[in-house]
């Protein structure tokens, strides 16, 4: 248990550090991995939740990678810190996330 709360500790000096180098590496990466995991949690979401039949969901959710992972990685880069970036894509995903959980539980 000692070595979770040493990680978490590390994890949140390494997020609020003000080297540049360092926060440039972390909004890479979530801009990468933030994005795709935002992204496919959106296309679930929306897959489950449109009242359309399934073919037509299916070819308008084809269209949205396009538009949000490339919102989702200019938008990393915006954002004042790499800290904000992740605590915002992981809200977001994980909001998205348990609305298509709860979507396919009520199905």
């Amino acid at each position: 248990m000692n070595t979770v709360i040493n990680s978490i500790y590390r994890l949140k000096k390494l997020l609020t550090s003000t080297d540049k180098i360092t926060q440039t590496i972390l909004r890479i990466l979530a801009a990468v991995f933030g994005g795709y995991a935002l992204t496919a949690s959106v296309m679930a979401a929306l897959a489950l939740v449109l009242p359309v039949p399934k073919v037509d969901a299916l070819f308008f959710i084809s269209f949205l990678p396009a538009l949000i992972y490339p919102a989702v990685l200019l938008w990393v880069f915006v954002v004042p810190t790499a800290q904000r970036a992740w605590r915002d894509l992981l809200i977001v995903t994980l909001a998205f996330g348990l609305l298509a959980l709860s979507a396919a539980w009520l199905r």
